[in-house]
């Protein structure tokens, strides 16, 4: 099954893989050791929040957007398209609800025939259902 280098290379990884766990398993009950991890952690973090801000003042210097301004314009058209698809499922309501109304009788013909002579927002309405329901 194995060739001579292929068990070889599977018992060098068992046995690093041994070894690592054994030397892991130390440093994580290790007190002075989780206490300098947590101040380097600390200090990574403060490096990050300055330099995000940096990156914002420059960004804003060269009139571009930062990240947030751009995650609140994202959330707004969010919210837009969740309007529209609103409206258009009303909308579709209410035009089915129409044409399941009983004509009136003093209606001409021509005014019977045009809310079905215009199916265009139903298949609009169709469409955003589908693509809300790929959601």
């Amino acid at each position: 099954m194995f060739t001579m280098g292929e068990d070889m290379m599977k018992q060098w990884a068992e046995n690093w893989e041994k070894l690592m766990g054994d030397h892991l398993e130390k440093l994580v009950h290790n007190d002075k050791f989780i206490s300098e991890m947590s101040k380097s952690i600390a200090a990574t973090m403060t490096g990050k929040a300055f330099y995000s801000k940096a990156l914002d003042e420059q960004m804003a210097a060269m009139n571009l957007p930062s990240r947030t301004e751009i995650v609140k314009v994202l959330q707004k058209l969010t919210d837009i398209e969740e309007r529209v698809i609103d409206l258009t499922e009303r909308f579709e309501d209410y035009v089915d609800a129409q044409q399941s109304k009983p004509a009136a009788k003093s209606a001409p013909v021509a005014e019977k025939a045009a809310p079905e002579a215009k199916p265009a927002p139903d298949a609009a309405a169709k469409e955003v259902k589908a693509r809300k329901q790929k959601k």
